[in-house]
């Protein structure tokens, strides 16, 4: 099969050297289960103060985000939103959500949320768990 020992134990030692950087990596790659707990974090972080996300939840200052993705904007029950939401006629996608999260005013003029995040990476993270709450 080889052709000389140093060909046999070049085959044994890449066999090892692969075997323990596949390792590495499934020991350091974080997983979907980290991603979405690094996710809830930083929603917590920037955006739990103010918003619910439990189904069925009260809302707090702003309204419940449980199922936001794939909701009329301004149209959950038991909110009271500015007339700006109200009459906007938009569905939350995750590219809404972008601008959004990143300068409400400036992406729906008289709304009245003023958090603004201009991190690109927590935003992101923000999208994500949003989205988790929204899966069907």
């Amino acid at each position: 099969m080889f052709r000389t020992r140093k060909t046999a134990a070049f085959a044994v030692a890449a066999k090892m050297f692969l075997a323990q950087a596949t390792a590495v990596l499934v020991l350091t790659v974080p997983t979907r289960a980290d991603d979405l707990e690094a996710a809830k974090a930083q929603f917590l972080k920037s955006c739990g103060t103010c918003h619910s996300v439990e189904p069925g939840a009260a809302p707090r200052q702003g309204p419940n985000l449980h199922g936001v993705i794939g909701r009329k904007a301004g149209t959950l029950p038991g909110f009271a939103y500015s007339p700006a939401l109200q009459s906007w006629g938009e569905v939350w996608t995750e590219d809404l959500l972008e601008p959004w999260i990143t300068n409400a005013q400036l992406t729906r003029p008289g709304t009245v949320m003023n958090y603004r995040q201009a991190d690109e990476e927590k935003r992101k993270l923000i999208i994500r768990y949003l989205k988790s709450l929204s899966a069907t």
